[in-house]
């Protein structure tokens, strides 16, 4: 009789675990629904168009992204000027970033009167960067491009929250 009371307490203990993993990722894919619509609400109160094309000149009019299949939403401003970046470059970053939503959360570190030291990162490295980010610098390329990029959370520095952030940017690489 012990031995079917221990199997009956374990049949129950993986089938409570079944469920439980279950409605956890049932309930990550909602929040990925939900992340992506918030996106496409982004878009549309902003009155952007996604391009099925990359532009050639590598420039974009202020209503125009380009959406990387699985990946980041990209807009640049500004190309910038010199030599194409290459890994260990020290690039100082001005941003703002907000969330999507119509009640946005903004950060402004776009002057040295909002932060005093803009930040560092060095190209190629993890460090104080994300895949979202290492990404928008790859198409950057050069000191003094601005640029406009929209994360999704997978992306992001903390994938633990589905929440996509937008961020307007401008890099300058130190020289060597």
């Amino acid at each position: 009789m012990n031995k079917r009371l221990i199997i009956c307490a374990l049949t129950a203990c993986v089938v409570f675990l079944t469920m439980v993993s279950c409605e956890s990722s049932t309930s990550y894919s909602k929040e990925l629904e939900a992340e992506e619509l918030l996106i496409e609400q982004w878009l549309q109160r902003n009155n952007i168009t996604l391009l099925d094309e990359f532009p050639k000149d590598s420039l974009f009019k202020e209503t125009e992204m380009y959406h990387y299949t699985d990946g980041i939403y990209f807009q640049m401003f500004d190309k910038g000027e010199g030599d194409t970046l290459v890994k260990g470059d020290v690039i100082i970053l001005r941003y703002r970033s907000s969330t999507l939503d119509e009640n946005a959360i903004v950060e402004d570190y776009w002057t040295t009167q909002d932060r005093p030291y803009p930040n560092e990162i060095t190209y190629g490295s993890s460090y104080n960067s994300c895949t979202g980010w290492d990404d928008a610098f790859d198409l950057m390329k050069r000191s003094g491009a601005h640029a406009r990029i929209i994360v999704p959370s997978k992306l992001g520095f903390d994938d633990s929250q589905v929440i996509p952030y937008v961020y307007e940017m401008k890099i300058k690489v130190l020289p060597k």
